[in-house]
């Protein structure tokens, strides 16, 4: 079997596992709030991995909130936020989020606006899937609260200009939030890019399912307020327990990315240019959807031209795991949203397939599979 779906979950690492075993199996670690050596020794854990993670983004430990996941903490970065404007009496009432944000964003501020009446604007994109700054700064206002616009896209790994989207909401004195779930290749300085709130996940960068961090910038005036209430844990903007290894799994995930970034980097990109290389070898017709200049190193979203998206992944089961450019909500298959944002044809969109290439992939294993999908879509029949 063959897993070349990491842009949805990477494995963890191997490294990350032993810490975790470790921790787990070390009988002198509490719960970190205990006032005694158990709890003293846990507390270190969590302290120093907020440490080295403020470090690596530019950020204070006291800004570093570890959560369950990015899907949690764009909800806090959002919902705490526009609540916080609420109990202040804020006038500014308007949210703009770009077309293609993760499910997670769009489905709270769905919620948002049904809730507490704000309205929202969505950001177009181009054919690449690129925030045209332009538009941008004609949406901006004295009346926009926040904007939210993911780093890297989920599904055609495209990167926005974080830094230059940073610099207008600065100008106009709205709330910039980023989801960097799928960051990990990219360079973050929260100050640097006028950040005020950044999300990021566990399970896309090696660290377990079950982990994620918001960075909440001190210098923010408006902080969120918190989702889980309880016992004041985290600066009192998330209670709760805080859970040892997964804080330490996550540090030290992040300092790895942080270590490889640039070597891994390459590494991904040359097993892209082989992949497309074989695919063309192999005689597939398709077409690539998306900036390829501005793309997440391991991620390839192509439309195979008739053929179904959905049977192409089905007929390559149990082999290979790779995913489509739709989602499936409540096992409704619907069309790709991201991909309709760009333009681009029902033909396209229904044919589009997401290849995600990680650490653990080798040339080997991309040459397999460019074979072994020459060979599925010889017995398909054309959707044309």
């Amino acid at each position: 079997m063959i897993y070349l779906d990491n842009n949805a979950t990477t494995p963890c690492d191997p490294e990350i596992i032993e810490r975790i075993n470790a921790l787990l199996l070390d009988r002198s670690i509490a719960n970190p709030s205990s006032n005694h050596a158990f709890g003293w020794k846990a507390n270190k854990i969590y302290e120093e991995t907020k440490e080295n993670i403020a470090t690596i983004y530019n950020a204070l430990p006291n800004d570093i909130v570890i959560t369950s996941g990015a899907s949690e903490a764009n909800n806090h970065a959002i919902m705490g936020t526009i609540q916080s404007a609420v109990l202040s009496s804020n006038n500014r009432k308007k949210i703009l989020i770009s077309a293609i944000e993760h499910k997670c964003v769009l489905n709270t501020v769905q919620f948002a606006k049904e809730l507490f009446n704000y309205e929202v604007e969505i950001i177009p994109v181009n054919e690449d899937g690129i925030i045209d700054l332009y538009t941008l700064e004609a949406m901006l206002s004295e009346d926009v609260l926040m904007v939210s616009v993911m780093a890297v896209n989920n599904e055609i790994g495209t990167i926005q200009p974080i830094s230059k989207i940073g610099a207008l909401c600065r100008k106009f004195g709205a709330i910039f939030h980023v989801d960097a779930a799928q960051a990990g290749y990219e360079k973050i300085d929260i100050i640097e890019s006028n950040i005020d709130l950044l999300s990021i996940s566990g399970h896309k960068i090696y660290a377990p399912i079950g982990v994620g961090v918001l960075i909440v910038d001190s210098m923010l005036t408006m902080k969120p307020t918190p989702l889980i209430h309880g016992g004041l844990q985290q600066e009192n903007l998330r209670s709760g327990t805080i859970s040892p290894h997964l804080c330490d799994a996550m540090g030290l995930a992040i300092a790895k990315m942080d270590y490889l970034r640039e070597s891994e980097k390459i590494k991904l990109e040359n097993l892209r240019t082989l992949l497309i290389s074989a695919l063309h070898q192999e005689g597939i017709s398709f077409a690539i959807n998306g900036s390829m200049q501005h793309r997440h190193p391991g991620n390839l979203n192509i439309s195979l031209l008739g053929y179904s998206n959905d049977l192409v992944v089905q007929k390559l089961q149990p082999d290979f795991a790779i995913s489509t450019g739709s989602a499936c909500n409540a096992g409704v298959i619907q069309s790709s949203y991201v991909l309709e944002a760009l333009g681009l044809s029902e033909e396209r969109i229904q044919s589009a397939i997401r290849i995600g290439i990680g650490r653990f992939n080798t040339e080997e294993e991309i040459l397999l599979f460019a074979q072994r999908l020459a060979e599925v879509l010889k017995t398909m029949p054309s959707i044309n």
